[in-house]
C-alpha cells in the first residue's frame, strides 16, 4: 500500500521553479521530472490519472514532469505512494557504490516542504531502494509544515532540536522537545507544528509496508 493523503494539494502558490541562477534546484527539478515520468509510463498511467491519484492538478503534474517545478515533500510523497515507490526512489541518485551510502550535508538534496511560499524546507537522508526512508526537516517557527499526513507502514519522528506539537487525529498531541522521539502507525493521520520563537530540526524515518 502506498501512501495516501486525504487533503489535496493547492497549486495557487506552486513550489519553487528552477532557474539558470540556481543550479543545484535545476537539476533536482528535472531529475525528479523524469523519474516521475519514466514511472508514470512503466505503469502505463496517464497524466490525468497519477494527478487524480496524487491529488494534484493535471497542469501542475506537467510542470513538474517538464521539470519547471521543483514539487514539495509532500507532494513528492504523494507521487512517490501513488507510484507505489518510495520517496527517496524519485529524488536524484547518489554517488557512491553500493550497498554503502553517504550523504554530506554539502551534497544535500533540499526541497520545501510544502507548496507554500512560507514552508520549511527537508531533504531525503536515505538513498532509493532502502528499506527505511528518512528525512530531515528545517522548518521555522512561522513557516508551513503542511496538513495532516497519513502513509503506510510506521513513522519515528525525532526533534534533534526545537519543539514541535505532533496531533494525531483522535488521539491527542504530544509535545516533544530537543532528544525526544515518538512513533505511531502512518495510517493515523497526523500534523506538526513548531512551538516557540526557534526553528526546529525534525527527523522522520518512514518504514514501508512489505
Amino acid at each position: 500500500m502506498g501512501l495516501a493523503y486525504p487533503e489535496t494539494v493547492s497549486e495557487d502558490t506552486p513550489g519553487a521553479t528552477a532557474t539558470d541562477d540556481d543550479r543545484t534546484e535545476t537539476s533536482i527539478a528535472a531529475a525528479i521530472g523524469r523519474a516521475v515520468a519514466s514511472a508514470r509510463s512503466d505503469r502505463k498511467l496517464s497524466m490525468r490519472a497519477l494527478a487524480a491519484e496524487a491529488g494534484i492538478s493535471q497542469p501542475f503534474l506537467s510542470q513538474i514532469e517538464n521539470g519547471h517545478t521543483l514539487p514539495s515533500m509532500l507532494t513528492l510523497y504523494r507521487l512517490a505512494g501513488a507510484l507505489g515507490l518510495s520517496a527517496a526512489e524519485l529524488m536524484p541518485a547518489a554517488v557512491g557504490p553500493a550497498p554503502i551510502h553517504v550523504q554530506r550535508r554539502e551534497d544535500a538534496r533540499r526541497v520545501p516542504v510544502t507548496e507554500s511560499a512560507n514552508a520549511g524546507m527537508g531533504r531525503i537522508l536515505t538513498a532509493s531502494g532502502r528499506r527505511v526512508v528518512a528525512t530531515e526537516y528545517v522548518v521555522g517557527a512561522d513557516e508551513d509544515m503542511g496538513d495532516w499526513f497519513q502513509s503506510d507502514g510506521e513513522l519515528l519522528v525525532y526533534v534533534a532540536d526545537g519543539r514541535i506539537v505532533v496531533t494525531i487525529e483522535g488521539q491527542g498531541e504530544w509535545e516533544l522537545g530537543t532528544g525526544d522521539a515518538m512513533t505511531y502507525p502512518g495510517e493515523l493521520r497526523n500534523v506538526w507544528r513548531v512551538i516557540g520563537p526557534e526553528s526546529a530540526t525534525i527527523l522522520l524515518v518512514h518504514s514501508p509496508d512489505a
